[in-house]
């Protein structure tokens, strides 16, 4: 028991400091793409590497308008997030196959430290992240397709 605790804080403080040379070394810019979703562009950060999508929007105020963060992943299956050190509501919006499979809106900041669970309930192979009320506003659904644009 004492050597799987040392070895999980171990872990947690090699991934801090990975999480903190991608936030802080100059030129470290996230590479950013379109997605376009029922004629709504949105300028997306994306997240592909752990230590960028363990981050995530954590600590942030905000985004801009029409702008989100992409989180891709090489295989389909089903995702769990976590919403902790949030300081705003985000959507999150689950992508497989270019089309939404389900979407968690206007989600509330998280109480504790460890923050709230959400569940694709699906596999996917995209998640996006965009500021909350995001999709009630531009009439974004389940079932919409999502383009990728360069």
């Amino acid at each position: 028991m004492f050597k799987k605790t040392i070895f999980l804080t171990g872990l947690l403080a090699i991934l801090l400091i990975a999480v903190s040379l991608v936030i802080f070394l100059p030129g470290a810019e996230r590479q950013t793409a379109k997605v376009k979703i029922n004629g709504v562009e949105i300028k997306a950060e994306i997240a592909k590497t752990p230590a960028e999508q363990y981050l995530g929007l954590s600590g942030r105020e905000g985004l801009c308008q029409n702008c989100g963060m992409l989180f891709t992943f090489l295989n389909e299956k089903e995702r769990t997030f976590v919403m902790r050190g949030m300081l705003f509501s985000i959507d999150i919006i689950w992508i497989d196959g270019g089309k939404i499979v389900k979407i968690d809106e206007e989600l509330p900041l998280p109480v504790s430290s460890e923050g709230k669970e959400y569940k694709s309930g699906k596999p996917v192979n995209y998640v996006l992240e965009v500021e909350g009320g995001f999709c009630r506003e531009n009439n974004i659904k389940v079932g919409d397709r999502v383009e990728y644009l360069k």
